[in-house]
C-alpha cells in the first residue's frame, strides 16, 4: 500500500476499516523484508499477499518497470485487472502508479490520458483536476482532464458538470497560449457545459463544479491548501481560538485521497505522508467508488455523450 511512515499503519488502517465494513474484504500487499505479517490475522477478512519487490516513493520511472511483476502495487492493479479486486488503494509512488496503471489495467480510450481528481468538497460536489499525474499538458490533454472530471461530477452527483480552466483571472485575454487553445476546444464542445476561466478561490465557491489545470499546478494548489490548514490550526490556539469546530467541519467536508480517471478500474491514491486517519478515509473512499463501479459509470457517461 505504500506510504511514508510504512506499511505498519497501512495494516492499522486496514485491520480498522474490516471492523468498521462487515461486507469488506481486504487484500493486504506487503513486502515481508519491510513488515512481518501477525501470524494470526486479526480478521478472516484481511487476505495477506506476500510480495517480494516495492518500488519506493524516489525510484524514478523506466521501462525496467514494467518487469516487476511481484511488486506490490504491480501485483495489486493486476489482481483488479483480472476482477480479483474491486478497487486498489496506494500511497506509494505516483508516477508508478500510474504508469502500470495505463499498462496492467488500460485506458477507457487511447490517448484520454489518465488525471487525479480530487474532491475539494463533496456536498456541493467541486472537484479539482490534475493533481499530478500528468506535469507537461498540451491543450488535447486538459481538455481531456475536462471530459473526464465532468463524467466523475455526473457519476458521482445529481449536479451537472460545470467546467472551467484554472487560470491568473477570468479574462479571455489572459492565460497561457495552451489555456487559450483548450479554451477555444471547450467552447466548440457541446458537452460539458463549460464556463471560461476560474480563479483558484472558485475551487471551494461559487457554481464552478469541475476546475481543470496541469499536474504540476493542481499539485501544488491542493497542497497550498492543506498546508494553510495545518498553519492556522497551529496558529489559532495563540490567540486562545477553539479550533475543535474548524476540524470537525474539514473533516467533513474533506475527501482524503484521489481518484485516477480514464482507466478500466477504480484506483485510490493517497498522500505518502497519510497518517492513519487520513489512510482510513482513503480506504473508505475506495470502497465507495467500488460499490457504484465508479470507473463502469464515468464509461458509461463518456460513451453516451460521444467519447469514446
Amino acid at each position: 500500500m505504500g506510504g511514508d511512515l510504512g506499511p505498519r499503519i497501512a495494516f492499522q488502517a486496514t485491520v480498522q476499516i474490516v471492523a468498521a465494513f462487515t461486507d469488506v474484504e481486504a487484500h493486504f500487499y506487503f513486502d515481508p523484508e519491510e513488515f512481518q505479517f501477525p501470524a494470526e490475522s486479526p480478521s478472516s477478512r484481511i487476505i495477506p499477499v506476500a510480495c517480494h519487490d516495492s518500488i519506493t516513493s524516489m525510484e524514478a520511472v523506466d521501462r525496467s518497470l514494467f518487469k516487476r511483476v511481484d511488486a506490490t502495487i504491480y501485483r495489486a492493479l493486476s489482481d483488479m485487472s483480472k476482477a480479483q479486486a474491486d478497487v486498489v488503494v496506494t500511497f506509494g509512488n505516483t508516477a508508478a502508479m500510474v504508469a502500470l496503471a495505463r499498462h496492467i489495467v488500460g485506458l477507457l480510450r487511447p490517448k484520454l490520458y489518465p488525471a487525479l481528481i480530487r474532491e475539494m468538497r463533496p456536498n456541493p460536489l467541486r472537484c479539482l483536476v490534475d493533481l499530478g499525474a500528468n506535469v507537461h499538458c498540451p491543450a488535447e490533454m486538459l481538455n481531456g482532464f475536462a471530459l473526464l472530471g465532468a463524467s466523475y461530477v455526473e457519476a458521482r452527483s445529481d449536479s451537472e458538470a460545470n467546467v472551467a480552466l484554472l487560470n491568473v483571472g477570468v479574462e479571455t485575454s489572459k492565460g497561457s497560449s495552451v489555456i487559450k487553445e483548450c479554451y477555444r476546444m471547450l467552447s466548440e464542445q457541446s458537452w460539458p457545459k463549460f464556463s471560461g476561466f476560474a480563479e483558484g478561490f472558485e475551487l471551494f465557491t461559487g457554481e464552478k463544479n469541475v476546475i481543470v489545470c496541469d499536474g504540476m499546478v493542481g499539485n501544488a494548489v491542493l497542497k497550498a491548501s492543506e498546508g494553510l490548514f495545518v498553519f492556522l490550526l497551529s496558529q489559532l490556539p495563540k490567540h486562545s481560538v477553539d479550533t475543535s469546530a474548524i476540524e470537525r467541519l474539514v473533516q467533513a467536508e474533506s475527501r482524503h485521497g484521489a481518484c485516477l480517471v480514464g482507466i478500466k478500474g477504480n484506483l485510490v491514491k493517497g498522500h505518502g505522508r497519510s497518517d492513519l486517519k487520513a489512510m482510513i478515509g482513503a480506504i473508505e473512499y475506495g470502497i465507495d467508488i467500488a460499490r457504484t463501479n465508479l470507473y463502469k459509470r464515468i464509461e458509461s457517461k463518456l460513451t453516451q455523450q460521444g467519447v469514446l
